[in-house]
């Protein structure tokens, strides 16, 4: 006959994989709900298309701003600093060029580079 310790023990073994079944069977309904939300999801937005089409309404009659490009899409910024190599310049924004990198390593200012407009 097993002590009690070794009862113990066996509890809390089957309370772990009891909780690893659990994890594991939520894991796949949350995938399988997903899926089949996804399966769904086609099937309405092919309906409300339909029905758009039928009675003539557009995204803009929803409220919606349409397919409309955004005005700074794609915008480049203005040069704000030049490249004394006469290489491209760099407009100040994102990540700082090679050339600007070791400048500024060799103790150059960055105003060195500005383009006074």
């Amino acid at each position: 006959m097993a002590t009690y310790q070794d009862l113990m023990v066996q509890i809390k073994q089957l309370k772990k994989d009891a909780a690893i079944v659990r994890r594991n069977e939520k894991a796949q309904l949350k995938k399988d709900a997903e899926a089949q939300r996804r399966s769904e999801l086609s099937g309405v937005i092919a309906q409300i298309r339909d029905m758009m089409k039928q009675h003539g309404i557009s995204l803009v009659d929803l409220g919606g701003r349409g397919r409309s490009k955004s005005t700074t899409a794609g915008a480049k910024g203005e040069i704000r600093y030049a490249n004394p190599a006469g290489g491209k310049g760099w407009t100040g924004k994102g990540r700082k060029p090679a050339w600007v990198v070791e400048a500024l390593a060799q103790g150059r200012a960055l105003s060195e580079f500005a383009i006074n407009k």
